[in-house]
């Protein structure tokens, strides 16, 4: 139900965080890598960085770039070094205090900090009928917490400015089987006795039928928003901007 692993996200989203300029991006949290495969594409020059040593062994497989093992929140570089840092639905997952500083540390005057996450539009018709109906086994089924309001801590942060949002919307294709799928990935479905996962799933059937037009599958609705905020190097430590690691790109 989600888009490929090679293009996650449409294409206008990551040329917006970036630009279109060639740049030296440090992309962290990157876990399966789709942002930064998606940013080599285009052109620019990636550096993923991914506290995981397993997601950092699988990037190094297919990743044309350096691949580093290490935390947001002590980064492994020189200062000023990157014009760009990129987080796709991963900076509510560090420590603001720690790596927002250290976010503006390695960016180079007038670079800027991008994030990404991608929720769901809940305003179709069916996506709340959905949404009312697995609530009924499980109340924090589609709740709507992808971790954006962390996006906050960088407006409030003396490190960035100028913080800009645009939003992207990426329609998924899902059958009946994808829907099927989603609902039986949940914990919670998979914790319920046989019998009421049985009468979930018929449910879920019985929605998609009502509302599908077979062939074509339902189109379901994500919104990908995207954020933009320039560093802001004025607040920094001139000392601790010079501390760090080169690892040279």
């Amino acid at each position: 139900m989600r888009p490929s692993r090679s293009t996650p996200f449409p294409a206008e989203a990551p040329a917006w965080m970036v630009g279109d300029r060639p740049a030296l991006v440090l992309d962290v949290g990157t876990g399966r890598g789709g942002l930064a495969g998606m940013l080599h594409e285009a052109g620019h020059r990636v550096c993923c960085l991914d506290r995981s040593e397993a997601a950092v062994r699988r990037l190094a497989l297919r990743n044309a770039g350096p691949v580093v093992v290490g935390q947001v929140e002590s980064l492994p570089f020189l200062a000023c070094h990157f014009d760009v840092v990129t987080a796709a639905q991963t900076l509510h997952q560090f420590a603001p205090g720690l790596a927002l500083s250290e976010i503006a540390r390695v960016l180079r005057p007038g670079g800027h900090l991008s994030a990404l996450y991608v929720t769901r539009d809940d305003t179709v018709p069916w996506v709340q009928r959905l949404a009312a109906l697995l609530q009924k086994y499980d109340p924090e089924a589609m709740a709507g917490d992808y971790g954006a309001d962390s996006i906050d801590w960088i407006a409030d942060s003396p490190y960035f400015a100028e913080v800009t949002r645009r939003n992207f919307r990426n329609w998924v294709p899902a059958d009946r089987d994808d829907l099927r799928e989603m609902v039986q990935r949940r914990p919670a479905t998979a914790q319920l006795p046989a019998a009421e996962r049985d009468q979930l799933l018929a449910q879920v059937d019985e929605l998609y039928a009502s509302v599908a037009r077979p062939p074509e599958p339902l189109m379901l609705p994500y919104q990908i928003s995207c954020w933009r905020a320039v560093v802001d190097h004025s607040q920094l430590n001139p000392a601790a901007a010079e501390d760090g690691v080169q690892i040279r790109l």
